[in-house]
């Protein structure tokens, strides 16, 4: 539905820019003037004017809608034409032209294109040509290859445009045309447009960094060819350009064009940063953003080009400010108006070739065409040699290879061409020498570069060797082909068992799926394709075995950094695939990237884990300025001031000078105090007004100065002698002994016979610094200004948590797939080694980030946890929806207010206060919402202390109980055999002949020891303190005794089990290739789905029936009923078995967690039974041959609800399919893509159904149902 709605919204917004765009074209007549003509006759003509005017809209959109059909088809003949895509186009358009030469009606659809206004079809189709190729560009690439691109886009092109004007002036003789006609014609031709080139490159998977290089210098070098041309243009029509002039130009090219794109840019982004999920609004952000940059840019000339090629790649830079569920539509919408626009631009193209271009036309043209095109391959050749020495050492480097591509591919395009049409139509050029000329010459590099350079750089790159697959990617194919292989193989297995489709011919359907290697050559198919891309093996000589040969030392560095930059792919996919779901931030996700791509950059190198770090860590100034603010509001002498109890005077005082109603009158007095100070300072001495107001302004001086006193006795008889150590005390003593001073001095001075000029300068200073008196208000601002900073710093550590937590669990998801990354088990532990590495130290760092800065943590894990509830409620209402049960209408609402939440989450704190011990211990999951066992729990439970470096328990230890980590961290490591805890199983490794070892470490709100108060193992990690660590610890005594207590279904001991096997079978899960694209939470919803049967007892067994979607067994052995293969846990139960036994003599007790697709039954009760106590007992005393429905046994108290429980089990049953006379059953087909499990009869014809026990105030019921055999 998401795919229909991107496509939808791309054809409307398409649609749209299809409409704007018949009025680029303008169809000129020769008509007669209307003052010729009578009355009658004008108004014929006129009604004859307006039907020609619709006639020709009508014919351009006809001709429009045509090309998009030619584009189809051009597309069609693609798959099986080696031409490129606008090659094939530009054909076509010429026969169109060329059919408009005939008088067969179609210079009809064609007269509107060939009387084109060029400046209208460089405005409408280059503002979208130039964003979606900068909006698709990898901006890191471009950035490191910025200054090649500049060189060849600027220097290279000023070079460039020089030598072809020097060519045309000599060797275009018979045109005499003057250095500013030649250098506009060489301004002109050297405008390159390699869509056919780059779009070649990324097909051929030939090398990223020269197709980002030869997109980017077409980016800029249209930019600047068309400030050339302007320049040279307005020369050769006449006008008065200087030296300063032309400087001046490129400089507001260069300058304004990229400044006016940066602000545009940033205001597109932070817009597109307050929306959220509206892909309407985002797109249409992006369009007008697009065109009001370019014209914006023109009218300012300052090259429109340069200014959108800025805005899009900020947008790229910043895409993460797009909502992650528009970003997708929005790339389709883009490709499809940037198709769209290549599609019309080269029919035009074709058209105007052969209806305007050619006329006018010598015969010694053909030649002089022939030789430009020479001329122009061999100047570029040039230009690329000479500063080769320099792009040699720049970017990502220059090798000869490169050179030659970047030679043969600067083909040229609708820019040229559009400039072309500028110079038709600008009359003050002659037509006939220069216009005509610079047109069938534009046109003619146009055509011959599309039809020989294009066409034949497939060959060119074949015969450089730069479009040979290396031989680690080769292996890395046939790797992924083999695991689709295996799929299908499942796949038909499942398909064959399948009742409805056993008789289909599985011949034909395994041939029309057979997927073949793409990389795969003539020669693999000669020879045997396996031992092609098998490595290689030698025989022993002694007993004929064949053994691999180890690689070669360059074979083995290439195949390391091929898998080094899968692995760092794959993890900037995990990135995005978090901000996707809301798990990363938008700054969170840049950061990690980018130093994904960094570290892409340099071979053989893994991210920086001391660059990373830093993203965490508060910068020092922000320290200084917090602590300094601090130290200017407390001092420590003034801190605990003792309530004076000598004399009751002093305590009132006391109370006063403390209350803030002091402090409040105090800063109004001061505000009050700004009026007289303001007065004073306009009406000065010597002005009109001064005797006026003199007197208002020396008593208001005298009032606020005896205010001032009064508070400061106050404070001094309250205080004490703390009033004199108090920072802010003692400025406002200073203040006030300034006051006194300038009291004196303005009563003295006026008074003096003789009163020297210097008293009067030192009283006018005195009277300016009674504005010193408002700097008392700081008081009030400096507590503001240290939330302030300290919101910052609680952004930056947030932003640091953020960055670390994602890339531990991209650390984690990269683990998972490194098996399939590389066949080598040197370059696989290698990788591994160096992922746990960096995960193992980040995890430390995060550690101790929590418990220096506690609220950080709980702020980003609460976030986290919100979202994640909120992106499975949203994936509930989308599944709802695809099953029918809302409406669209419904469904739209209820999403709306889930992603009111979402944005809602954008906004949250940076620190949240961590919450208390107790509070902990109910978030425990097997004690959560059981009251009672929570407080015997807290009763029994012990807070202990560990310092540094203590140890806790020891490996092989006996269990003494269960620990929860109320503060600190800690350090796991021992044998990786029943592992109890959380951690990354990726982290196992073990030598020859040695037990699994596992390293990691476990924060806040984590619980060691379950597993082995359970099954009373010994411990299997040595635990060890990190920092100083604060646990709660519950005895195994108290353990003992809550598990013979709270048994009451589901009973203690049945949720401590669910918790462990969840806890074992997700990692195990997550190894399946069924879910190798599940994230970690989604793993743990499935299998909180899951249930824990009864298999105790002797000759135990386990029926696995259709409607069980997984097994997994969590400990002990199981034996295959029909192979007798031995299954020791933990594994997952392979798709095959349908049916366990459990050995009685084995010393473990077998445990099983049931992962079902039928959950109807216990839905339809809590809906039903809703108001009914109900005690369900566990799953675990499910007999197993029983159906998954007859499993549960109720207990009612309520005898109303004993009618509606029969009611609901009869319906229930009914629900599973009847049995055919072929002994299978009709049921509903599986819900999801699994091999059937066991099809025996779960209900047979007359069958006695479950027992339900149900009790009353005085009797208890056996109530036994029954079902009819349904044929």
């Amino acid at each position: 539905m998401a795919g229909s709605y991107s496509y939808r919204i791309a054809m409307i917004a398409s649609l749209g820019f299809l409409a704007c765009a018949p009025n680029a074209f303008a169809i000129t007549t020769d008509e007669p003037t209307t003052e010729t003509l009578s009355t009658d006759e004008y108004a014929t003509h006129a009604d004859h004017t307006v039907h020609d005017e619709h006639k020709g809209e009508e014919n351009i959109i006809v001709f429009i809608f045509g090309c998009c059909v030619c584009g189809a088809l051009a597309r069609t003949l693609l798959m099986k034409l080696p031409v490129p895509y606008t090659v094939l186009l530009m054909i076509l358009g010429a026969l169109l032209g060329l059919f408009a030469s005939f008088d067969w009606g179609v210079e009809n659809f064609t007269v509107a294109v060939v009387n084109i206004n060029p400046h209208l079809m460089l405005h409408i189709f280059l503002p979208v040509l130039i964003f979606e190729s900068a909006f698709a560009m990898d901006v890191h690439m471009f950035l490191k290859s910025f200054a090649q691109v500049c060189i060849l886009a600027v220097c290279g092109l000023l070079v460039a445009a020089a030598m072809t004007a020097v060519v045309a002036m000599f060797v275009f003789s018979t045109y005499s045309w003057q250095f500013p006609e030649a250098m506009m014609f060489g301004a002109v031709v050297s405008a390159t447009d390699p869509v056919a080139v780059v779009a070649l490159l990324k097909d051929l998977g030939a090398s990223k960094q020269l197709g980002t290089v030869i997109e980017g210098e077409s980016l800029l070098n249209d930019g600047c060819s068309i400030v050339v041309f302007e320049v040279f243009k307005s020369i050769a029509i006449g006008e008065v350009a200087t030296g300063l002039d032309i400087f001046l130009s490129f400089l507001k090219a260069a300058i304004g064009g990229p400044l006016i794109g940066l602000l545009f840019g940033k205001v597109t982004t932070v817009w597109l940063s307050y929306i959220f999920n509206d892909a309407l609004v985002e797109i249409t952000i992006t369009l007008a953003s697009t065109y009001l940059t370019f014209y914006t840019g023109e009218v300012l000339h300052c090259s429109g080009v340069i200014c959108v090629v800025v805005l899009g790649l900020i947008v790229n830079a910043e895409k993460t400010a797009i909502s992650p569920e528009v970003e997708v539509f929005l790339h389709r919408f883009w490709e499809m108006l940037a198709y769209l626009a290549n599609t019309l631009i080269f029919m035009l193209v074709g058209v105007l070739i052969v209806d305007k271009a050619l006329a006018n036309v010598d015969s010694i043209d053909w030649f002089y065409v022939i030789a430009l095109y020479v001329g122009i391959n061999t100047i570029r050749f040039f230009v690329i040699a000479i500063f080769s020495p320099i792009l040699r050492h720049l970017g990502y480097g220059l090798t000869w290879q490169n050179a030659v591509v970047l030679t043969w591919g600067g083909l040229r395009g609708a820019v040229g061409l559009a400039m072309a049409l500028i110079v038709v139509n600008t009359p003050q050029l002659d037509f006939t020498t220069i216009g005509s000329k610079v047109l069938f010459h534009t046109s003619g590099i146009v055509a011959l570069t599309l039809m020989v350079n294009a066409t034949t750089i497939k060959h060119l790159l074949a015969m450089l060797g730069m479009s040979d697959i290396s031989i680690p990617k080769r292996l890395a194919m046939a790797s992924a082909v083999r695991r689709v292989q295996q799929g299908q193989s499942r796949n038909f297995a499942m398909l064959k068992a399948d009742r409805f489709l056993a008789d289909a011919d599985w011949s034909i359907a395994e041939k029309a799926c057979v997927i073949q290697d793409p990389y795969m050559t003539a020669f693999d198919e000669m020879d045997d394709y396996d031992s092609v891309n098998k490595p290689p093996t030698s025989t022993c000589p002694n007993c004929t075995a064949e053994v691999v040969n180890e690689p070669t030392q360059k074979e083995y560095a290439d195949m390391l950094e091929e898998a080094r930059l899968r692995m760092l792919k794959a993890a900037k996919v995990s990135y995005w695939k978090q901000f996707e779901h809301g798990m990363l931030t938008r700054e969170a996700v840049r950061i990690l990237v980018g130093h994904i791509e960094t570290a892409a950059d340099h071979p053989y190198t893994f991210m920086n884990v001391g660059e990373l770090k830093k993203n965490w860590q508060v910068d020092s100034y922000f320290l200084y300025i917090k602590r300094k603010l601090k130290g200017i509001t407390v001092t420590e002498e003034a801190e605990g001031i003792p309530e004076p109890t000598a004399h009751p005077i002093l305590m009132i005082m006391y109370r006063v000078s403390m209350h803030m109603a002091l402090e409040v009158v105090v800063f109004a007095m001061i505000f009050l105090n700004l009026i007289p100070i303001i007065m004073g300072f306009v009406f000065y001495e010597g002005h009109e007004d001064y005797d006026d107001y003199e007197p208002f302004i020396r008593i208001s001086n005298y009032a606020f100065t005896v205010v001032y006193f009064a508070e400061a006795a106050i404070k001094i008889m309250g205080m004490r002698k703390y009033y004199f150590l108090d920072h802010w005390c003692q400025f406002d003593l200073a203040i006030l002994l300034l006051s006194v001073v300038d009291i004196i001095l303005d009563a003295t001075v006026d008074n003096i016979p003789f009163s020297p000029s210097i008293l009067k300068i030192v009283r006018l200073v005195f009277r300016l610094l009674r504005g010193l008196r408002m700097l008392r208000l700081v008081k009030v601002i400096i507590p503001k200004m240290i939330q302030f900073v300290n919101r910052l710093i609680n952004r930056k550590l947030s932003l640091g948590y953020d960055i670390g937590k994602g890339f531990i669990v991209g650390a984690d998801e990269v683990g998972k797939l490194l098996e399939g990354m590389t066949d080598n088990v040197n370059i696989r532990t290698e990788l591994k080694k160096q992922t746990e590495g960096l995960r193992l130290e980040i995890v430390r760092e995060l550690g101790m980030l929590q418990r220096e800065h506690p609220g950080i943590a709980v702020s980003v894990k609460t976030r986290q946890s919100i979202r994640s509830v909120l992106n499975h409620s949203r994936d509930t209402i989308r599944e709802l929806q695809g099953a029918g049960l809302l409406d669209e209408m419904e469904s739209h609402k209820l999403e709306k207010m889930v992603e009111i939440k979402m944005k809602r989450l954008m906004n949250a704190p940076a620190s949240i206060p961590p919450p208390r011990p107790e509070e902990l211990l109910k978030n425990v999951s097997w004690l959560t919402g059981d009251e009672k066992l929570i407080n015997f729990v807290k009763a029994r439970a012990e807070l202990l202390h560990y310092d540094y470096n203590e140890v806790i328990m020891h490996e092989g230890d006996t269990p003494n109980g269960v620990y929860l980590i109320v503060s600190g961290m800690v350090r796991l490591h021992g044998s990786g055999q029943h592992l109890d805890h959380e951690i990354n199983r990726e982290s196992l490794s073990s030598g020859a002949g040695q037990a699994l070892k596992f390293e990691d470490y476990l924060s806040v709100g984590n619980i060691m020891g379950e597993m082995g108060v359970l099954t009373g193992r010994p411990r299997n990690a040595t635990v060890t303190c990190e920092t100083t660590v604060m646990l709660y610890f519950i005895s195994l005594e108290d353990i003992q005794i809550a598990l013979d207590t709270f048994t009451l279904e589901p009973s203690l001991e049945t949720r401590l089990w669910h918790v462990v096997a969840v806890r074992i079978a997700t990692p195990l899960l997550l190894q399946q290739l069924n879910y190798q694209g599940w994230t970690q939470e989604k793993i743990k919803l499935h299998l909180e789905k899951g249930f824990l049967p009864n298999v105790s007892g002797l000759n135990r067994s386990f029926d696995i029936d259709y409607t069980m979607e997984d097994v997994v067994l969590i400990q002990g052995m199981a034996v295959n009923a029909h192979t007798r293969d031995e299954i020791m846990g933990p594994c997952v139960i392979p798709r095959t078995v349908h049916k366990l036994l459990f050995p009685g003599d084995h010393p473990v007790e077998p445990k099983l967690l049931v992962i079902s697709t039928v959950d109807a039954l216990e839905n339809v009760i809590n809906d039903v039974v809703s108001t009914s106590t109900i005690a369900v007992r566990s799953r675990s005393t499910l007999d197993p041959s029983m159906s998954h429905i007859s499993s549960l046994s109720i207990r009612i108290v309520d005898k109303k609800s004993r009618s509606l429980l029969d009611t609901v089990l009869k319906k229930s049953v009914s629900r599973i399919a009847p049995i055919d006379s072929l002994g299978q059953r009709a049921g509903p087909m599986p819900l999801h893509s699994l091999p059937p499990r066991n099809l025996e009869p779960l209900i047979k014809t007359t069958t006695t159904a479950p027992t339900i026990r149900t009790e009353d105030e005085t009797t208890t019921k056996t109530t036994t149902l029954t079902t009819e055999n349904e044929t």
